[in-house]
């Protein structure tokens, strides 16, 4: 062969959609405990649109495309993962996500409580292609700030300096917004 190919047996699938409505759930019994935590790995598992997930707070969260997904998932959980053990359900939340479409208009400034510092912020849009890349991990939070900021003036048209003064990216380290 000319040409070398990578091969991948299994690929992880990427949708177009993501988990945004989400419920918490428990054992009615605390002996069901184990079950339940088995319950969910196996969930998770059996279908990659669902996410599940331990709070700090120690409930657990199951997250899926939406309110029908969310019923076909716990009825699996219950039924097939959990061996009919009952669970309690909280009602369904909606996780809200919001885009920037164009530059603000002003700049806005807060002080810190002892006045002594100023934090100066403006929200723009992403250049085009930048959210994918940080996506597929070619920019993350983990880079060096210098190699990130040569990708980002390179590729992106950002100034060197801004792109030095990242804070953070999110939502959870890993989305494709920053600060």
């Amino acid at each position: 062969n000319e040409k070398e190919v990578e091969a991948h047996p299994i690929r992880a699938m990427k949708f177009s959609v993501s988990p945004v409505v989400r419920v918490a759930v428990q054992c009615k019994l605390a002996s069901d405990l184990p079950k339940l935590v088995e319950g969910l790995k196996r969930l998770a598992k059996s279908d990659p649109m669902v996410l599940c997930s331990i709070e700090e707070s120690g409930e657990h969260i199951i997250a899926g495309a939406g309110e029908l997904h969310l019923e076909i998932c716990l009825k699996d959980l219950q039924d097939d993962f959990m061996g009919g053990a009952e669970i309690i359900v909280s009602d369904p939340v909606v996780s809200f996500r919001e885009t920037v479409l164009e530059k603000s208009c002003r700049t806005v400034m807060s002080k810190s409580p002892n006045k002594h510092n100023r934090l100066y912020m403006e929200a723009r849009p992403m250049e085009e292609g930048l959210a994918e890349a940080i996506d597929d991990g070619r920019i993350g939070p983990r880079d060096d700030p210098k190699v990130r900021s040569k990708i980002l003036s390179e590729e992106f048209g950002w100034d060197k300096d801004l792109a030095k003064k990242i804070w953070c990216f999110g939502p959870e380290t890993t989305g494709p917004n920053m600060v």
